[in-house]
């Protein structure tokens, strides 16, 4: 039995979509090109010139032709490292206290990764949206982010990452697999309520694999935030359009890591 062909004119589509990846941005090409080469490693066209019955020569033979040129661009992506993955490198996997590292990283503006405050600003775009009164979108220059704090001094209290600023104050706590403590998002709201004042708007993002309601927030629920990793993954990569390639890429890859927690 000859092996099937794929149908012609869905790779006729591929292709052109894989002509238009190159055209265009190349930011986008790390994050487009692993399912398009998985897909493309699972196309057989030993003899490209046998088809089937219905389908048309010249187009597989046009395919096969396409397929050869691609050749060279692909090969030298392998060679560019835009297609490789540092975070499964650094075997982040779903371990919540190195991804909350990684994630601290990203949001500071003085990080040394390249993104300025624009992953940032994204993340309080969201939260800004969810809350019913209004919420800084903007950082200042003073800004601190840092992972592992204690906002009361109590080790009992110790927060994933804080966000500090002059003009609000927020709490990112960082859920994978393990589960809520008693009491628990209620007790950073209250801590960030003390720890304000009054004097700064705050808030608490609950970051958790599905985006699951805040069920230990209490009677301060309306200050929870609930996102889940698919959702920050999304404001990794509207960020990166902004970024230079690299920053863009580093950003692009951490959102395809954090999308499949």
């Amino acid at each position: 039995m000859k092996p099937s062909i794929p149908d012609p004119s869905a790779l006729t589509a591929l292709m052109s979509g894989l002509r238009g990846c190159f055209a265009k941005d190349e930011s986008r090409i790390a994050a487009r090109l692993p399912r398009l080469l998985n897909i493309l490693r699972g196309l057989a066209l030993e003899n490209p010139y046998e088809t089937a019955a219905d389908s048309k020569p010249p187009a597989s033979a046009a395919i096969a032709n396409l397929l050869d040129n691609a050749r060279e661009p692909f090969g030298s992506l392998d060679g560019s490292g835009l297609l490789s993955d540092p975070w499964a490198a650094a075997a982040l996997r779903r371990d919540e206290v190195r991804n909350a590292s990684v994630l601290r990283w990203f949001l500071d503006p003085r990080g040394n990764h390249g993104c300025g405050d624009a992953i940032l600003k994204n993340l309080l775009a969201r939260v800004a949206t969810k809350l019913t009164d209004s919420f800084p979108e903007i950082p200042s220059p003073g800004c601190l982010v840092s992972v592992e704090q204690c906002p009361d001094g109590d080790r009992a209290n110790r927060v994933d990452i804080q966000v500090d600023d002059t003009a609000f104050f927020l709490v990112i706590e960082v859920k994978i697999d393990a589960p809520d403590q008693n009491r628990q998002l209620e007790r950073y709201c209250a801590i960030a309520a003390a720890r304000t004042g009054g004097a700064r708007p705050w808030a608490v993002v609950y970051l958790t694999a599905g985006g699951r309601p805040a069920a230990t927030a209490g009677h301060l629920v309306n200050r929870v935030v609930a996102l889940s990793w698919s959702q920050l993954g999304a404001s990794l990569r509207e960020a990166a359009r902004a970024l230079a390639p690299i920053p863009s890429f580093l950003a692009t890859s951490f959102a395809n890591h954090v999308s499949n927690l």
